[in-house]
């Protein structure tokens, strides 16, 4: 697993010092397709669990002591949602608003956020949730038919990279490989060309459903110069929150569903046979309904019953502490807590956030950095004259905050710092451009008002000149 996986250089460094012959590119694609689908089950579970489908509801059935299943035994399959409400709090408290970019020339920014489009940020919080569940998720740039640039997400799944270094930077080519129409089809791409195939019997034939025999450009006119294929990574080891907290979620179903099975068979008694004279149970049973009586062998026969209890107490606290262990595995800030109650303000309550923070940072550093590698292909395709490292990205963190208390510091800012830095903090604010610019159009309604009230003031005073006079 990566760091440790050998990149493509020394893959084929090895087959020239050891004088193996050399792989054909259709051989290095198929290799590499089965090495991904290993990790497949990785990228699954995690997604499952999303979408509440845990370990317990795959179990096999609870059998009996000779190895039956019987049907007539309880068997619920309770499940919660631990990992898609943590998920969620973190996806949601690093974009649950919008990204804000900065640069000095306004102008560049709003055509950076025109050629983004208004499901920018919808798709990002998308393909960050997929991250958050896989460890890595895609997106790829591309130019439609009518030369737009389009961003499309590439699921993990279908995702195979080449990459040129250990730390997983750069791209030396990229795999994808998904069905349509019954039909694997594999691409390969480099930072010139894309190669279309069919996998078909353990081997790749060209598609020629596409109409052409050879490679293709990135698009009709040409290619990027880079591969389009941008990783948006959960965190270094390109793994699933999930992992965190896995075991103690399956132990907390568990726990739940034998509970809810105990409780659905609490209002039945052991019986304690002594002396019956029938050895077959289920006729002890059938007599004990319909006649409401049995027969024993001698005097000293009879039946003692023992009532099953379910220890609640002990339970609760075993939930509790698997809880616990959740929220803090999960690195999440519990809402549930008791310390919520009281209102907590200013230390407090970042204190609380700490967890959140440490967690959701992990995954800000790497969504900037695929933001910015994004932000190339925008500038790239409209002509921008901006290098795109110069851009800014900010992340406006969506936190629960003592509201009285920040406009009360904002206020108490004025005349420290400058009104614009004021205005960009104060919790009332989402866009601070848009906001700047309704101060800026009220400030001159303000003043048409003051020269409409001076000037009829004017007008007053030599009318009643006039009059004196």
């Amino acid at each position: 697993m990566y760091p440790s996986e050998p990149t493509q250089t020394e893959i084929f460094n090895n087959i020239i010092k050891y004088g193996n012959k050399p792989e054909t590119l259709e051989e290095m694609i198929i290799r590499y397709i089965k090495e991904h689908q290993k990790k497949i089950p990785n990228f699954e579970i995690g997604q499952k669990y999303y979408d509440q489908e845990p370990d317990i509801v795959r179990d096999p059935p609870s059998k009996d002591a000779t190895g039956q299943v019987d049907p007539l035994k309880p068997d619920d399959r309770l499940i919660t949602n631990f990992h898609a409400n943590l998920v969620d709090q973190k996806v949601s408290y690093l974009v649950g608003k919008p990204l804000e970019f900065k640069y000095l020339d306004n102008k560049v920014i709003e055509q950076i956020n025109l050629a983004l489009g208004s499901r920018f940020d919808d798709k990002l919080h998308s393909v960050l949730t997929g991250s958050s569940n896989k460890g890595i998720e895609w997106i790829h740039p591309y130019i439609d038919e009518e030369g737009e640039l389009k961003f499309f997400r590439v699921p993990a799944e279908q995702a195979v990279p080449i990459w040129k270094d250990r730390e997983h930077e750069e791209l030396e080519a990229f795999i994808r490989f998904y069905k349509l129409d019954n039909e694997m089809k594999v691409e390969y791409w480099d930072e010139t060309f894309i190669n279309y195939y069919v996998y078909d019997n353990g081997s790749l034939i060209k598609d020629y459903s596409r109409n052409f025999n050879d490679k293709q450009t990135h698009f009709s006119t040409g290619s990027w110069g880079r591969i389009p294929f941008i990783p948006f990574k959960n965190n270094d080891a390109e793994r699933s929150d999930l992992f965190m907290y896995k075991t103690q979620i399956d132990a907390y179903n568990r726990r739940l569903s034998d509970t809810s099975n105990m409780f659905k068979e609490s209002n039945e008694l052991i019986y304690v046979l002594t002396n019956y004279d029938e050895t077959d149970l289920s006729e002890f049973k059938r007599n004990l309904r319909h006649y409401g009586a049995i027969k024993v062998s001698n005097i000293d026969g009879g039946v003692d019953t023992i009532e099953i209890k379910v220890p609640v107490e002990n339970t609760e606290k075993y939930l509790k502490m698997l809880y616990d262990n959740i929220m803090l595995f999960g690195q999440a800030v519990d809402f549930s807590s008791d310390k919520f109650s009281s209102a907590p303000s200013g230390v407090a309550l970042e204190f609380l956030y700490t967890n959140l923070n440490l967690k959701a940072d992990k995954l800000a550093r790497k969504t900037k950095v695929a933001v910015q590698e994004l932000l190339w292909y925008v500038i790239e395709h409209h002509n921008l004259k901006v290098d795109y490292k110069d851009i800014d990205i900010s992340f406006n963190y969506n936190k629960v905050a003592n509201t009285e208390l920040q406009v009360q510091m904002a206020q108490s800012s004025m005349g420290v710092l400058s009104h614009e830095t004021v205005i960009e903090n104060h919790p009332f604010v989402e866009d601070l451009e848009a906001e700047l610019q309704r101060l800026e159009k009220e400030q001159i309604e303000l003043n048409k008002q003051v020269g409409d009230i001076e000037e009829g003031s004017d007008e007053q005073e030599e009318s009643e000149d006039r009059k004196s006079r």
